[in-house]
């Protein structure tokens, strides 16, 4: 599995399916709209267009599944190609019906339409396709739509030459804005990609793939900040118990599963009703700390001890029986990170000295007792 896989990260693609289908949407409603006002006025005005005589019926009846397909939430790949092949059929069976036309008609060129459906299909090409097959499409598609008029047997007018190359350069530099449009966000997602990647790194750690110590920090300063104006807040540092001797005994691949293992325990960890989510982070080793705003320490004891009952349930690799030791500590208004660190580590070190498997939350009584004994 790759790293990207591993940890877990987020699409970048700005076109995502989700844009991709409201756009579709909107524009073949747009389309059919169009489509159907062009037709009912060739039909009124007796027009001699052919395109809109034949053509344009065709892929109304053709849209109508389609915009069906798109609001049922089905395969969106379908329609992207389907759309592809049909429009750039279509725009072609134009071109062909207006290039012959040509030579009846004064003047220029008689009208762009056909490039801007040529222009609308290279479009669709790079936001259904990857960037390699879209531009091996339009390298081999716009080609043939610009050469096409050139190939028919029909004699042009000086005016209706110029109008022609007039069109097709307009129709050439629409596509290669719209290529480099489509180099650039492609260039852009690679790079958004690659620095959400270091940023993983930075703050994940990649065996448990939870987040690490820096990560943590913020979370833990939050929960000081909350304490000046009298919000609870309790942090958790979970120890394996006896982890040196799983490593001696069984290797540190086994122990490299206990670690994943106890990381996943630890990411089911949820929150109270009402309460922020707690963080959960390996603090170093086999140590993992639980930050849990909102929650004042009878709660977060609570907490800790059905965490410990969770560790001694869990499914181990290889038959084994792991349990945890844990320190519980409070936050207090004006205390600093070191001082609620140093409360919870003792916390954790009573836990350990008094035979582990259990929780003990800093009291300076209570805890001054266990360290004595």
């Amino acid at each position: 599995m790759s790293l990207e896989a591993n940890l877990h990260l987020p699409s970048l693609d700005p076109y995502g399916e989700a844009v991709r289908r409201r756009l579709y949407i909107g524009t073949l409603g747009c389309g059919m709209v169009l489509l159907l006002f062009g037709w009912v006025l060739q039909r009124v005005l007796n027009l001699p267009e052919p395109y809109l005589q034949y053509v344009a019926p065709a892929l109304l009846v053709m849209a109508v599944p389609i915009l069906w397909w798109l609001l049922s939430g089905r395969a969106l790949v379908v329609v992207e190609l389907t759309a592809i092949g049909v429009l750039a059929a279509a725009s072609t069976a134009h071109i062909v019906l207006v290039s012959l036309t040509a030579p009846t008609l004064p003047g220029a060129y008689p009208n762009s339409g056909p490039y801007w459906a040529v222009t609308g299909v290279s479009v669709l090409a790079f936001l259904a396709l990857t960037p390699a097959r879209a531009a091996a499409f339009n390298l081999t598609y716009l080609p043939v739509s610009l050469l096409l008029p050139w190939l028919l047997p029909a004699t042009y007018t000086a005016p209706s030459v110029s109008g022609l190359v007039r069109v097709q350069l307009n129709a050439l530099l629409v596509f290669l804005l719209v290529w480099g449009l489509s180099w650039f966000r492609a260039q852009y997602a690679t790079q958004t990609k690659t620095q959400e990647l270091l940023r993983q790194l930075a703050f994940t750690d990649p065996l448990t793939r939870l987040p690490n110590r820096h990560a943590v920090y913020p979370a833990v300063d939050a929960l000081l900040r909350d304490a000046a104006p009298g919000q609870p807040g309790t942090i958790l540092l979970v120890d394996l118990d006896h982890f040196k001797r799983i490593n001696d005994r069984h290797g540190h691949g086994v122990g490299d599963e206990v670690l994943a293992a106890a990381g996943e325990v630890l990411r089911n960890c949820a929150a109270d009703a009402g309460a922020p989510p707690p963080t959960v982070g390996r603090w170093g080793g086999e140590e993992f700390i639980v930050v849990l705003p909102g929650t004042a320490q009878q709660r977060a004891a609570e907490r800790a001890e059905q965490l410990l009952a969770e560790f001694r349930a869990w499914p181990w690799p290889h038959g084994l029986q792991v349990t945890v030791s844990i320190g519980v500590s409070s936050v207090r208004a004006g205390e600093d990170f070191n001082g609620l660190l140093a409360r919870a580590d003792a916390a954790l070190y009573a836990a350990k000295s008094s035979g582990r498997d259990r929780v003990v939350v800093h009291g300076y009584a209570a805890l001054a007792a266990v360290l004595a004994s």
